[in-house]
């Protein structure tokens, strides 16, 4: 079930961060009462990251939920540029039991070796087979309309027979070795959540969105 797509537009960065923490409360709410639990997948990035703090700062039971990442750079959970990292310090505040936090290894020496094993970890998580279900998934969007770690021209956006994949470095393009979370995974969310602030991603999100 992904239902409907809406389009909100903020006036500013105050009330797009105001709105994100409205909007993933919901739906967390929701999966809490539906399901018992609630699971959740965050990206990375500046933008979303208010939308953190003040979500952190919300009364919800924090107890019932779990979370887990879109993507992570080949980085060590403690280094500045980590995803894991930053959303820990984001989420302080809501004080989410340690063992609801489900992180990607960007350390690993073997990449490859830690998308095996985090897929094997949502499978066991969410005890399916097929592909998962996040109640809610924080996404991003770049300037190349990439979302999650999913960069046009690596081979990553057509991945389809894994959940998790291991992006490798390309120096010359500026891009890192990363972690992601493949196509299937993210079109399996329940809720998806844009977070995109500035006219030029205004325009970015406006030309993803046409058909074809």
């Amino acid at each position: 079930m992904n239902g409907g797509e809406e389009t909100l537009v903020a006036a500013d960065a105050a009330e797009l961060a105001i709105l994100g923490a409205e909007l993933m409360a919901r739906a967390i709410a929701a999966a809490i009462e539906a399901r018992g639990v609630a699971r959740i997948a965050l990206s990375g990035g500046g933008t979303p990251s208010p939308a953190y703090q003040r979500l952190a700062a919300l009364s919800l039971p924090w107890a019932q939920t779990e979370w887990f990442w879109v993507d992570e750079r080949a980085v060590a959970p403690d280094h500045p540029r980590s995803n894991y990292g930053a959303a820990r310090r984001d989420l302080a505040a809501a004080r989410v039991p340690e063992d609801r936090f489900f992180r990607m290894e960007g350390e690993a020496a073997d990449l490859g070796g830690a998308a095996a094993r985090y897929e094997a970890l949502l499978r066991a998580r969410f005890g399916v087979a097929s592909a998962v279900a996040f109640d809610l998934m924080t996404l991003g969007i770049g300037d190349d309309a990439h979302t999650a770690s999913l960069f046009p021209g690596t081979g990553a956006v057509g991945i389809e027979d894994r959940l998790v994949a291991a992006i490798p470095a390309q120096p010359g393009k500026g891009l890192e070795a990363r972690l992601t979370l493949t196509a299937p995974v993210i079109r399996e969310a329940r809720v998806k959540l844009l977070l995109a602030a500035g006219a030029s991603k205004r325009a970015v999100v406006a030309q993803a969105k046409r058909p074809g």
